[in-house]
């Protein structure tokens, strides 16, 4: 794939970046970097990438924030509630489908629908999608093994452009 193409690319200001960092700790309360010195907001076509410090740690995607799969490769994601599942799911997460219920082996932290949750690999404890949850924690909990259904819509998975573009910064 070709180097990503920023639309615009800019340093937030001073009052800016309060805004965000506030949204990011309403959002995220546990979130892993503490101090902000500097944020630049990159655009890709209707995402915007926020460059903290120097890292690619946070995409707004259909008005969500959202921790990019670089980020919490390189920082870890025990701050986000989480489902883990198995091989056979990976396969099919990897290439962009959303995850159903069966494929869940675990889940870890309370969440509610339309909240954002990490799916990781039990296997390796790699995260490999960042998705919207379209069930609540305890639902899937309840119904592990048993259920059917889709439990988390796909926003990020690794492979896709969002992981190109936090992968080449």
């Amino acid at each position: 794939m070709n180097k990503p193409r920023f639309s615009k690319r800019h340093y937030l200001s001073k009052r800016e970046l309060k805004a965000f960092r506030d949204e990011v700790f309403r959002v995220f309360p546990e979130f892993p970097i503490l101090e902000f010195d500097y944020v630049e907001e990159a655009r890709i076509e209707d995402v915007s990438l926020y460059i903290i410090n120097g890292a690619p740690a946070l995409l707004r995607v259909r008005d969500k924030l959202i921790p990019s799969l670089r980020f919490l490769i390189d920082n870890g994601y025990a701050w986000v509630p989480r489902v883990g599942v198995d091989r056979g799911a990976v396969k099919a997460l990897i290439r962009g489908a959303d995850l159903m219920l069966p494929g869940i082996k675990v889940v870890e932290g309370e969440f509610r629908v339309g909240s954002i949750v990490v799916v990781y690999d039990v296997e390796s404890k790699t995260p490999i999608m960042i998705g919207e949850a379209l069930m609540d924690s305890s639902e899937i909990s309840k119904n592990l093994g048993v259920g059917r259904g889709k439990a988390v819509k796909s926003i990020h998975y690794v492979g896709d452009k969002l992981w190109v573009t936090t992968s080449s910064i």
